[in-house]
């Protein structure tokens, strides 16, 4: 009977842990973030062209170890997934975002049966409800982003991967195959998977006892499902070239540096010593220590968070500041207090794998580095067991279980009203709005002019995609790639420079008589910097606080305004 009453009480805290999740994530889930990033925007016309025919935006029938989106070679798990959704809902936020938000919700309860499995029922009911109410995981659940399934599908591959039942060779074998199935989902989990995937094969062979032979089988298929993307060129090895801190612009900053520091010191000491002093190999193995230490500082964690996280979050901590003493408490209980050592090893093992492959990029991207959150939830919910055994006398231990949910509750309300209202607000150009207002504008406005500019000019953010997704324009049309202009640059991404007579410009075009275009009637869209004040806009978007975003000029206004200001400066002259 008690095991009953405990068994109840533990199924009626994790269903209320899940519904608390599934509204965090999906409230407002279309309207906040405002607007939608170009990555959102790219994936969902992906879907939507896939729904529709089949193909992806530029022709590919059904790929599988890739999309080409921008020339950035997304992995196809998310982009396959949104078609559903997009089929049920249309072509829109929420639809987009629909699939983050459901994994975000399913990896609190997936994360509940994986602490059930290494630990027990208390830690993992503690680990759910700080993994369902932490900001980090709120605002990656509340966006189309690729890592939020990720999680979900590491959490399966580490629940069937760490065997005690009797379908140890079954249980493996879901395992790789989830974890393969992570890899097609971010490409950056393509560097975490191997070494995943080492940590589980210790795991089954020298702690469940499974034999060379019965491994043989999942290694197979893991190889088999995992080498395509390694084998593919335009996969993760370019989206790593595009990022990766050995390989990005950002490295060139690095190089110059690494020579200045080389030239000075053979001004004054051996060409030799300097060498051995000043290499490549000591700058870029400082860089990546620099990157992997910031990872775990209080400041990215608990206190500022990261400068890339603005279109999912406020400028704050990725997590409560109470939770950094419940992540304290968790490590002396992993480190200290657990006795079974081979598990806290295993488990520290993958918590500080987690971040290496955002290491090789920088200092802490929101989205690379999110491997780390059910590690994080883990060891809170470690340190919040902790602090609910030390207490022995019930009243004592009722009375402080009140005082830390009054905490969190009041930690979560704070962030999730800021969220709601000054976040949505205030970062509202972090998430790219008005981009939905203005295409639509471009829509109404195309059919009464010969040609419409878009300047990228101090908002260079892939503007084609938007004018696709928001005007839901037919896949099999731009899938042709007739009245389309588009190159792809050295570094591999693509640039459209033309659909139809709507042309995406890097500046406004030098307007003048001696333009052959002025004949015709043109609209030229950018930034209200480019124009002069007295000019009246045919249209203007503004962001969600009133401030000017995009202004559209008759070509012809511009024109007049500057005869009459050559006229002036001719009186002036005179």
């Amino acid at each position: 009977m008690e095991n009953l009453r405990k068994l109840n009480k533990y199924s009626l805290f994790l269903i209320l842990v899940i519904l608390l999740a599934a509204f965090l994530r999906f409230y407002q889930l279309g309207n906040i973030p405002a607007g939608l990033t170009n990555d959102e925007a790219n994936t969902g016309h992906d879907a939507y062209s896939i729904l529709l025919t089949g193909k992806d935006q530029w022709g590919t029938f059904l790929p599988i170890t890739n999309f080409k989106g921008f020339g950035d070679f997304p992995p196809p798990v998310y982009r396959y997934l949104s078609v559903l959704p997009i089929h049920f809902f249309g072509l829109n936020q929420f639809s987009v975002r629909f699939i983050s938000a459901l994994a975000g919700t399913l990896s609190v309860l997936m994360l509940y049966f994986v602490g059930k499995k290494l630990f027990n029922k208390k830690i993992a009911i503690f680990s759910s409800i700080l993994f369902a109410i932490m900001p980090w995981a709120i605002g990656l659940s509340r966006v189309a982003i690729e890592s939020n399934v990720a999680i979900l599908f590491l959490l399966i591959a580490i629940w069937f991967g760490f065997n005690n039942s009797r379908n140890k060779i079954r249980n493996f074998t879901i395992s790789v195959i989830s974890l393969a199935v992570s890899a097609y989902t971010y490409s950056a989990y393509s560097l975490f998977v191997p070494l995943v995937f080492i940590v589980l094969i210790f795991e089954n062979f020298y702690k469940t006892k499974l034999s060379y032979k019965n491994i043989i089988l999942p290694l197979v298929i893991f190889l088999i499902l995992i080498l395509p993307i390694f084998s593919d060129k335009g996969s993760a090895s370019t989206r790593f070239s595009q990022i990766g801190f050995l390989s990005n612009e950002n490295s060139i900053g690095l190089i110059n540096i690494l020579n200045d520091e080389r030239g000075q010191c053979l001004k004054v000491f051996n060409s030799n010593l300097c060498r051995v002093i000043n290499n490549k190999q000591a700058l870029f193995l400082s860089v990546f220590v620099k990157n992997y230490l910031s990872h775990f500082s209080p400041n990215f964690l608990y206190i500022n968070g990261t400068s890339t996280q603005y279109s999912i979050l406020p400028q704050r901590g990725l997590d409560y500041l109470l939770s950094f003493v419940f992540l304290v408490l968790g490590m002396y209980f992993l480190l200290i207090k657990n006795k079974n050592k081979k598990l806290s090893v295993l488990f520290l093992t993958l918590f500080l794998l987690a971040v290496l492959p955002d290491s090789l990029t920088g200092d802490g991207n929101y989205s690379r580095a999110s491997i780390m959150q059910p590690f994080l939830a883990i060891i809170g919910g470690l340190g919040l067991s902790m602090i609910y055994d030390k207490f022995k006398n019930k009243k004592v231990k009722y009375a402080v279980s009140i005082l830390i949910s009054i905490i969190l509750l009041f930690s979560l309300s704070s962030f999730y009203f800021i969220y709601l209202t000054y976040f949505k607000n205030n970062y509202s150009t972090f998430s790219q709005y008005g981009y939905q207002q203005l295409m639509t504008q471009v829509a109404k406005n195309k059919d009464d002019y010969q040609r419409i500019y878009i300047s990228k000019h101090l908002n260079d953010t892939k503007q084609y995609i938007y004018y696709l997704f928001f005007n839901k324009y037919d896949p099999r049309k731009y899938q042709s790639k007739k009245n389309v202009s588009y190159n792809q640059n050295p570094d591999g991404w693509f640039s459209i420079d033309r659909i139809e007579n709507i042309y995406f410009v890097q500046n406004p075009p030098v307007v003048d008589d001696s333009l052959s275009l002025s004949k015709e009637k043109i609209l030229i869209i950018s930034n209200p910097v480019d124009f002069p004040k007295t000019l009246k806009p045919v249209f203007e978007i503004k962001d969600r606080l009133g401030n000017v975003l995009f202004e559209a000029i008759n070509l012809s206004d511009l024109l007049k305004y500057n005869k009459e200001q050559q006229l002036l400066l001719l009186k002036k002259n005179v």
